[in-house]
């Protein structure tokens, strides 16, 4: 077939295709065309469905509504022709207006639109706020009919009103107005019939295109009423007002739609209902999505049975060119190949190589050439592969390369002089020949070195990884429990690194690291194992000491000693001179079977115990280390179950006055453990707040201190007593404290000004500013601020007078000593004083002598608390204790 040939069947192929793509493209077309008109055919029928009911429904409403207004004068005494009685009219219309649920109120207005009687209850003008014009309209009525006015909020209750008014006319020739006010929510059943049409648009307006009520998709009252409409007139003047619109937009929306519109028994009145084009026509897409899809995939198919077709022709016709250029394509991609490439013959002879080849083994060039035996290139080769080795064994060399080439399985690798490393692959060919190639994987192999030192040792120091580290102490610990030797591990951490970073920078952080990891090695022995953690951690492994344990301790001891003197040693860093220490922790292992991961964890144990002696010390791990840990997390645990079981309750210790008044109380923490009893805060406190525990406990507190507060509020002997509270630091830094506390005095209806929150000086003055923030947000809404435990921190008048606190109380500690320790008298008098400027109270914690309390009276101390005057309580006995004494 030649080339001509060749496309003139590629044209009649496609030729016919197209024609069946467009006869498929016409007959889907026609299809989809009528199944929309039947689609917008159907919304046209919905959509006039129901405006036709809405339009029945509101007539019969506006018309019950007319006829009761209408019969208000007969009803009211408008036939015996006697004057109008408003106490039995005001009765009659509340009677009428409780049997009418669609009303709120009606009333009698005169013609200057005062009111004359109503049943409204309670109001003084029920009708003050009535549309302007709507008396005016409704008593120019040529024939008494019923006025719609546009709807409004309703003043007292803020709600979404209609206003509705007939004029009347007793018998002795009074005219008077009745105005009845309809919920718009009374409405809205009418006009949705019961009935939920989604994305359906349903109003009330008038014919000039003033909306009266609107409903818009999901059922949602619009706030656009009374506002403007296109008008009904409008679109009828332009000759497209037949009743419905199939190109007209929704009422409301705006949207493209289908519209009716009927006109109600009232003059210009009218219900329209709006469907918008999209949802009448969501079947329709759905569907012709469907057939659009099925004609694409068949017009698919078409087009790939094209293509196969035309790629069958075109792959016969490239078969000749194929045959043809293949010897040449060969020789220029052995030419191009990176690897070295040299093909032999059956009997092992070259038949061809290429250019990279002779760049791998630059001895050969010259000597390499056609029918040369690969004998020969081995024997030369070898020399220089390896130059010092005997003849013997040069000669073997060659035997087993010459042997790996008869089995010729995979590939294997050789180190040439220059330090590249050749990959050597070889196949056999079907005619018995050999394909040889030569890959040069030195990058390869420089990758995966450096891969190695990435996943191993630390990029900073060099020093082994965690990685690295547990896998040598996995190793060490199960040689050691074999051959019943021990060994240690040194867990260490530099103090006060964190300073440094934060004050010298990163930089100078990663020179003091690695200075420090320099002395560690110079440490230890060379069969021992240094390692970094991360950040200031760092691990030495001690492996082979002796298998007595108090042996094997003095020898850790001692290199332990030896780190705390070289890491204790000046640094040079940054052209500074920098003075650190570091604290150790030293688990031995080799006694009985462990992990890696548990050797580690003691060590660490055993060092936070040294960081809790100030630093700059070595502890070894002891048992009851771990028990302490253990006995925490199960502490931790049950704390979690408590809070969800309901275990906390509160105790009260009761705050008096002078004279010896009950005043106040502070809320006391209490857990009643269902195994242990009653658990007072020391034991638990200290673990809540490090596990974030204190938050939702703290909330607990709050809470059911607002319940308590509530509850007195409605007792007389209990309304006047405060509540004190303390609150946790890691819980006021909550973003969300202010509105938490704000939202439990709402739902508890707590007095705001009864409830006090105690803060730490140190609390307040982490953040400054965010607590003075919080602070006077809960003030304002009556949340009153005491400074708890004041005199233990740093405090100063400068932050004192910009909290909005109302008191401060005294630390037990200075109490205690009063009248022992001058000093604490001195202090005591300079917080009476201090809190006298500043128009602060003064709460005394931990009074327990008369004496004390004497001291404090003279010096002006306002409320007292301790044991001299009460223990913590529960809050039943408390609310005893403040009941009157009956005389």
């Amino acid at each position: 077939m030649n080339m001509d040939s060749h496309k003139r069947v590629l044209v009649i192929t496609w030729g016919l295709i197209g024609a069946l793509l467009l006869g498929l493209a016409t007959a889907v077309t026609g299809l989809l065309w009528y199944a929309r008109q039947d689609a917008l055919a159907e919304g046209e029928m919905r959509v006039t469905r129901f405006a036709a009911g809405a339009e029945a429904g509101m007539n019969r409403s506006l018309l019950s509504l007319d006829m009761f207004l209408a019969s208000m004068a007969e009803l009211l005494g408008g036939g015996r022709g006697t004057a109008l009685d408003t106490g039995d009219a005001t009765a009659l219309l509340r009677a009428m207006a409780r049997q009418n649920l669609m009303l709120n109120y009606v009333a009698l207005l005169d013609v200057q639109g005062r009111t004359l009687v109503s049943s409204a209850q309670g109001q003084e003008q029920p009708v003050a706020d009535l549309p302007p014009g709507l008396v005016a309209a409704a008593l120019a009525a040529v024939v008494p009919t019923l006025t719609v006015a546009q709807s409004q909020v309703s003043a007292p209750g803020g709600e979404r009103v209609l206003y509705v008014a007939r004029p009347l006319r007793l018998a002795d020739g009074t005219q008077l107005l009745a105005v009845a006010q309809v919920p718009i929510d009374a409405m809205l059943s009418v006009l949705l019939q019961g009935v939920s049409v989604p994305e359906m648009e349903v109003t009330l307006e008038r014919a000039q295109g003033e909306l009266l009520i609107g409903v818009q998709a999901p059922q949602a009252v619009s706030e656009r009423q009374g506002l403007a409409v296109p008008s009904l007139q409008d679109m009828g003047a332009q000759g497209h007002y037949t009743g419905f619109w199939r190109q007209a937009r929704t009422r409301l929306s705006g949207q493209p739609a289908l519209v009716a519109a009927r006109p109600l028994l009232y003059p210009e009145l009218w219900i329209t209902a709006s469907l918008p084009q999209a949802s009448a026509l969501a079947d329709w897409r759905n569907k012709a999505v469907a057939v659009g899809g099925g004609a694409l995939l068949f017009g698919a198919c078409l087009v790939l049975a094209g293509v196969f077709a035309s790629l069958y022709l075109r792959r016969m016709q490239r078969a000749r060119q194929s045959v043809a250029s293949a010897k040449a394509t060969l020789d220029q991609a052995v030419g191009s190949m990176v690897s070295g490439f040299v093909l032999l013959d059956a009997a092992r002879c070259i038949v061809q190589w290429n250019r990279p080849f002779e760049d791998m083994f630059p001895w050969l060039l010259g000597t390499v050439a056609v029918g040369l035996p690969y004998r020969r290139v081995l024997e030369t080769t070898v020399h220089y592969h390896l130059p010092a080795a005997s003849a013997q064994a040069k000669r073997d060399w060659v035997e087993r390369r010459l042997r790996q080439q008869r089995d010729a399985q995979g590939t294997h690798e050789q180190s040439l002089p220059n330090g590249h490393f050749i990959q050597i692959t070889e196949r056999t060919t079907p005619e018995g020949g050999l394909v040889i190639l030569y890959h040069d994987v030195t990058d390869l192999r420089l990758a995966a070195a450096e891969i190695e030192q990435l996943a191993f040792f630390d990029q900073l120091t060099g020093l082994s990884n965690r990685r690295l580290l547990l896998d040598r102490l996995g190793q060490a610990c199960a040689s050691a429990l074999r051959a019943g030797a021990r060994g240690a591990v040194l867990f260490i951490d530099l103090d006060q690194f964190k300073t440094l970073n934060d004050t010298l920078g990163h930089e100078t952080g990663d020179q003091l690291l690695q200075q420090v990891a320099g002395r560690l090695q110079g440490c230890v022995r060379a069969s021992d194992t240094v390692a970094r953690l991360g950040g200031d951690e760092f691990v030495v492994l001690l492996a082979g000491l002796p298998a007595d344990a108090t042996d094997a301790a003095l020898l850790a001891h001692a290199v332990a000693d030896k780190i705390l003197r070289l890491l204790g040693q000046p640094y040079q860093v940054a052209g500074q001179t920098y003075h650190g220490s570091c604290s150790i922790g030293a688990s031995l292992y080799g006694e009985s079977p462990q992990t890696a991961g548990e050797v580690l964890k003691q060590a660490d144990i055993a060092m936070y115990q040294a960081k809790a002696l100030r630093g700059n010390a070595l502890c070894f791990f002891e048992p009851r280390m771990q028990t302490a840990i253990n006995e925490r997390a199960r502490l931790q645990t049950d704390l979690q179950q408590a809070i969800g079981a309901g275990q906390f309750l509160l105790h009260l210790q009761p705050q008096f006055d002078g004279a010896g008044a009950m005043v106040g109380a502070e809320a006391l923490l209490r857990w009643q453990h269902p195994v242990h009893g009653l658990v007072p805060p020391a034991r638990f406190i200290a673990v809540a707040e490090d596990s974030e525990l204190i938050v939702p406990i703290g909330r607990w507190v709050l809470h059911s201190a607002c319940e308590l507060l509530a509850r007195w509020r409605r007792e007389p002997h209990l309304q006047h007593l405060s509540l004190s509270v303390n609150v946790s630091a890691r819980q006021f830094r909550q973003g969300d404290f202010a509105e938490l506390v704000s939202g439990l005095l709402r739902d508890t209806g707590a007095p705001a000004h009864r409830l006090e929150l105690e803060l730490t000086e140190s609390l307040v003055l982490e953040h400054v500013d965010d607590s003075i923030a919080k602070m006077h947000q809960l003030r304002a809404k009556g949340v009153r601020f005491a400074v708890d435990d004041f005199g233990t921190g740093y405090s100063s008048l400068s932050y004192l007078t910009r909290l909005p606190l109302q008191r401060l109380k005294i630390d037990k500690s200075f109490v205690h000593h009063l009248n022992e320790q001058h000093g604490d008298d001195v202090v005591v008098q300079t917080i009476l004083g201090m809190a006298r400027n500043l128009d602060l109270e003064v709460v005394a914690e931990g009074v327990e002598t008369e004496a004390q309390r004497d001291f404090l009276a003279r010096h002006g101390c306002d409320l007292y608390q301790g044991y001299l005057f009460a223990r913590p309580m529960p809050v039943a006995d408390l609310e005893a204790m403040a009941l009157p004494v009956v005389q």
